[in-house]
Formats: C-alpha cells, sequence, structure tokens
C-alpha cells in the first residue's frame, strides 16, 4: 500500500474574522416624503409638485454620497 506523505501531516483549522464596513450613519437616512395637499390636479401641481422634486433631489444626492464613499472603500 502506498502512503503519501502529504496526508500525513495534520492541517490546524485556520481562523476566519469577517470585518464588515458600514457606511456613516448620516449617509443612510429615510427620505423626507412631503405629503401631497392639493385637493385638483392644478394645485397639485402649483403647491405639491416642488415639494417633491426638492424632496427626490435631496434623496438623490444622498444615494450620491453613499455610492461615492463605496467606491472609496474598495
Amino acid at each position: 500500500m502506498m502512503l503519501l506523505i502529504g496526508c500525513s501531516n495534520r492541517i490546524e483549522p485556520t481562523r476566519v474574522e469577517i470585518i464588515k464596513v458600514l457606511p456613516e450613519p448620516w449617509l443612510i437616512t429615510a427620505c423626507n416624503k412631503p405629503k401631497m395637499t392639493g385637493k385638483t390636479p392644478v394645485q397639485t401641481i402649483a403647491e405639491d409638485l416642488p415639494r417633491l422634486k426638492n424632496a427626490l433631489s435631496n434623496c438623490a444626492k444622498q444615494v450620491d454620497d453613499y455610492l461615492q464613499w463605496y467606491e472609496k472603500q474598495k
């Protein structure tokens, strides 16, 4: 019977440590969701649309900031 030298050495288990890098809390925040107050389409366009546009812009900026941070972590 043939014995292999590589099989005769005991292999010690290796400890694996997982390090999680999380984003800074201020980068991940809930987006502002303004209430729709207009009762008619004209009111909605005049009053609510600018607020919605501003809220979406602010939320998109948060996502862009996070993605830039993430790229720097690579």
